[in-house]
């Protein structure tokens, strides 16, 4: 059994698992003289959706019975949170004394909260890596009690946090030429590419504006010359297959990419909701994007996680009206004009590409090596 243990804490969505994963990453390539004593393990949420990611990653893990904590309007859910809080944070416990943990990291979400208690009970190093523009509530509540707090966006929520970028896993950026992307994904070399996606779950409102903007013979006969590929999470891949094949518009819909980086290094053009994550794989890959931020968060933070992209001219933000024929004629008519103006394209990578942050992996891991180095 390893000595010493790193626990990443996160989930709930792969948008706070995957950040973890690509700290762990780097902290293995900073620490590969010390692999065989060191031991890194993971504190996911119960959801089913968690324990598929940890098998694609292929890391170890625990499923922690923590929920999430309930809104002012469902405060009859409140017994049920402080039982599994209670139960959450004492699990919690215990997983650090049996995998002899020496520091904490986690990246928000409510699976953080019983993480980041625990270690304060067993005074352990405990960092936070906020990802969004705002905080969640979560973070707000347990950042007082991390030793360490990190943001991949400046906020006067999280009074001294030190700025980075969002960590990203290698596989999330691309180095080699379109060409060769495309290639690698089975599409056409030759076509320009509009990707689209809605991370996880697929964004269905995206998907039915694309849709309906394919079916319009006018609006599908700017396609000539492109391209789609489509990352349509858990809607029917084959009814969105069906509506570019009747359109006549080439298209591979996917459920699910593994190596978003191929994806951002084939496209000319993104598609994007404005989750953290999908804002900073579009930025490290300098990809001019059109971020649909989801209409339905109530505090609006995907557009707020789009905001530096967009107002440094990287990055376009479109509102999503939920209904199709709305945003096929409001969103359809961005995405058109994006993909007949090649020179607007050019120059919104360009301001991406100049004013992308610092990857965070690199500076989070720096950190856990240092106390790692301290515990021997």
């Amino acid at each position: 059994m390893p000595t010493s243990t790193v626990l990443f804490a996160g989930g709930g969505t792969g948008g706070h698992i995957y950040p973890n994963a690509a700290i762990a990453d780097r902290l293995r390539d900073r620490l590969r003289d010390r692999l065989p004593e060191m031991g890194i393990h993971f504190l996911v949420s119960q959801r089913p959706g968690d324990a598929r990611t940890m098998a694609k990653l292929g890391e170890a893990f625990t499923a922690n019975p923590v929920k999430p904590l309930p809104s002012p309007r469902q405060l009859w859910r409140a017994p049920g949170f402080l039982l599994a809080w209670r139960r959450g944070v004492g699990e919690a416990v215990e997983v650090l004394r049996a995998h002899h943990v020496a520091v904490v990291v986690a990246t928000g979400g409510f699976v953080s909260g019983p993480a980041i208690v625990a270690a304060a009970k067993l005074g352990l190093p405990r960092a936070m890596v906020n990802l969004d523009a705002i905080p969640g509530r979560a973070n707000r509540r347990i950042y007082p009690r991390c030793t360490k707090v990190f943001s991949a966006h400046a906020t006067p929520m999280l009074p001294g946090a030190e700025i980075i970028g969002l960590p990203l896993r290698s596989s999330s950026r691309w180095t080699s030429d379109a060409q060769a992307a495309r290639l690698q994904l089975g599409l056409d070399p030759a076509r320009r590419v509009v990707f689209v996606t809605g991370a996880t779950h697929g964004a269905q409102s995206i998907i039915l504006a694309m849709m309906k903007i394919v079916s319009d013979p006018a609006k599908a006969q700017a396609f000539s010359g492109w391209q789609v590929l489509h990352q349509c999470g858990t809607f029917n891949v084959a009814t969105l297959q069906a509506a570019y094949d009747a359109a006549g518009v080439p298209a591979k819909a996917v459920a699910y990419i593994d190596g978003m980086g191929q994806a951002y290094g084939a496209a000319d053009l993104v598609v994007s909701r404005a989750g953290a994550g999908s804002v900073a794989e579009a930025w490290a890959n300098a990809r001019a994007t059109l971020f649909l931020p989801n209409p339905y968060h109530a505090d609006g933070h995907q557009r707020h996680n789009a905001a530096a992209v967009a107002g440094a001219g990287g990055a376009m933000i479109v509102e999503d009206h939920v209904d199709p024929a709305h945003n096929a004629a409001d969103f359809g008519r961005q995405l058109l004009g994006l993909m007949g103006d090649h020179q607007r394209r050019a120059t919104m990578a360009a301001a991406s590409r100049e004013s992308r942050p610092p990857e965070g992996a690199n500076v989070v891991s720096k950190w856990i090596a240092e106390i790692m180095d301290n515990d021997v």
